[in-house]
């Protein structure tokens, strides 16, 4: 349809939207004509001919209405992400309106969506070269193409280029502090954010804030920031999701405070940062425990601590299968860790810390790692600790104990015995032998070591495998005597 309007000189009179139709062009044709004709006749003055009106009229209508026909299908196929079929319908476009800015960026994002990038760059050097004012829509879809192809830089420089062109693009802003967000640029990301808030206030924004200050423990601002989500987008996913977290490391709130005074006041301690990273994981919150423990392994590569709990906290972030780099075997719970243990772990590492040459600090520590099924970690410290000293008997028990545990049964009863032969006083190697033997149906092999590890010290873990020993071969009297034997030391036990 073509449109028309007339304005009749001084007079307060004029014609507007007089519309061709293709079904009824002859008869507004004839329509038109005579209007004009009245109107010559009564209302214009004589130096406005019908020449120009009949100029007008001779323009092409189907032309017009086979462009705006482009226009439209163009529009439904781009809404309805048939990009196939909008790349040809959007060059034609351009060919018959090659300063359209809406055609050109229909194309780029029709080519990209089915990555084309090729073509893309292609259609973007033509509407660089083809219209002005240059868009800033031509660097920020440089930018997001080579954000798809991982080049995170050139997107960020992309993206700032359009900044430069159109400064309050919230739309660009929020890509650039997503991508800072995203490279733990925490400082970068704040400053794109606030900008973008700047333009916009809105919960997105606001809520990612508040996640970079959080990584930054600025606790005030994030806290702020999440509270202002809140109040703007109470339905929204995220803000729901990370009001969740911020409300249980509230509780944990004031101790944190007091760690991060004491981690600023000593950065390079990575007890401490180990202690925080403990915290942290109580307060429901991995990222941050991760930075820590990531920190105290740098500063302390020998400590078992902050590597289990950097196996923690990679759990609770769906990463677990990252723990194997870490020599961690799962499952691995923080409720498995009881203080006791957490405790002696700790004198150990700062004992090793300062005696790195001590093999009895590797083999107790073996030992702690084996008793909570973690036996790659135990293995290389027992190993450690034989290569330190290799008539360490712990140190090879040890190194028995988690070979057993990591399915390397022949191996595990060589290194048991190797134990026993260094030190016949080490009840505990006796025992474990005993154990392996029983593993292997020499039930009276493992009665004489169990019996030479009660020599040492009476416990009834070695009580038991004895009695159970003896019900084996049929030797139930003597089964008994154990049995009312370990009865007996329980019943102390308990006093």
């Amino acid at each position: 349809m073509l449109d028309f309007g007339l304005e009749l000189g001084n007079n307060d009179f004029s014609i507007s939207a007089i519309w061709v139709d293709a079904r009824a062009a002859g008869f507004v044709k004839r329509t038109v004509f005579q209007t004009i004709k009245l109107l010559r006749e009564s209302l214009l003055p004589a130096s406005i001919g019908v020449a120009a009106w009949a100029s007008l009229l001779s323009c092409q209508p189907q032309n017009v209405r086979d462009e705006k026909s482009l226009r439209v299908q163009l529009a439904h196929e781009m809404r309805h992400h048939s990009y196939e079929s909008a790349v040809p319908l959007a060059r034609r476009v351009i060919r018959i309106a090659p300063q359209d800015q809406k055609a050109w960026k229909r194309l780029v994002q029709a080519q990209i969506a089915l990555h084309d990038f090729e073509g893309a760059r292609v259609s973007l050097s033509d509407w660089r070269a083809t219209v002005r004012p240059l868009s800033a829509r031509v660097d920020e879809f440089e930018g997001d193409m080579l954000h798809e192809e991982g080049n995170s830089g050139g997107a960020l420089e992309a993206w700032q280029r359009s900044i430069a062109i159109q400064a309050k693009s919230r739309r660009v802003l929020a890509k650039i502090a997503a991508l800072e967000q995203r490279h733990e640029r925490w400082s970068e990301a704040i400053a794109a954010w606030t900008r973008a808030l700047q333009v916009h206030d809105n919960a997105t924004a606001r809520i990612n804030r508040a996640v970079c200050h959080r990584r930054l423990r600025h606790w005030n601002e994030a806290f702020e920031d999440l509270h202002h989500a809140q109040k703007l987008g109470s339905d929204d996913p995220e803000v729901q999701r990370w009001s969740r977290l911020f409300e249980t490391v509230s509780k944990f709130l004031d101790e944190i405070r007091e760690f991060d005074a004491r981690v600023t006041a000593i950065p390079d301690d990575s007890g401490l940062l180990a202690d925080r990273a403990l915290l942290m994981l109580r307060s429901g919150d991995a990222e941050l425990a991760l930075d820590d423990t990531e920190q105290a392994i740098k500063l302390a590569p020998w400590a078992v601590r902050p590597r289990l709990f950097k196996a923690l906290a990679l759990i609770a972030l769906n990463r677990g299968r990252e723990c194997e780099d870490l020599s961690v075997r799962l499952p691995l719970r923080i409720e498995s860790l009881t203080s006791e243990f957490l405790e002696t772990i700790s004198r150990i590492d700062s004992a090793i810390s300062v005696e790195r040459g001590n093999p009895d600090h590797y083999a107790a520590r073996a030992w702690q790692l084996n008793e909570i099924g973690q036996p790659l970690l135990g293995f290389a410290d027992a190993q450690i600790a034989v290569r330190l000293d290799a008539k360490s008997a712990n140190g090879w028990a040890e190194v028995s104990y988690a070979l057993t545990k990591l399915g390397r049964g022949q191996e595990a009863f060589d290194k048991i015995k190797q134990a026993t032969e260094l030190d016949p006083e080490l009840a505990t190697a006796w025992q474990y032998r005993g154990e392996l033997e029983m593993a292997h149906g020499d039930n009276l092999a493992a009665i004489d070591s169990f019996s030479r590890a009660l020599s040492i010290e009476k416990t009834s873990a070695a009580l038991q495998k004895r009695e159970e020993s003896y019900r084996r071969l049929g030797l139930r009297a003597r089964a008994d005597d154990d049995h009312r034997a370990l009865q007996e030391l329980t019943s102390r036990a308990l006093r």
